[in-house]
């Protein structure tokens, strides 16, 4: 099973587009998925606001820069 962790906020196109292809490898990989508002959170907001979406991928973190269907899909098993 993999593990993705999405940090994003409300309103965010960029983190909209990221659970698209989350959707899209859930067809052929078995994923447990968390999705974290960081807005909820004043660490989480300070760490983050200016770099949502960020995916946590079995324990490897990666920006919205290094975020496509080819990196995630070499990370899952």
């Amino acid at each position: 099973m993999n593990k993705i962790i999405l940090y994003r906020k409300d309103h965010c196109p960029l983190c909209e587009e990221i659970e698209s292809l989350i959707d899209l490898l859930e067809l052929d990989f078995s994923i447990e998925r968390e999705d974290v508002n960081i807005e909820n959170d004043e660490q989480l907001l300070e760490k983050y606001m200016l770099e949502i979406p960020v995916l946590v991928v079995n324990g490897e973190e990666l920006d919205y820069r290094n975020i496509d269907y080819f990196n995630l899909k070499k990370r899952l098993h």
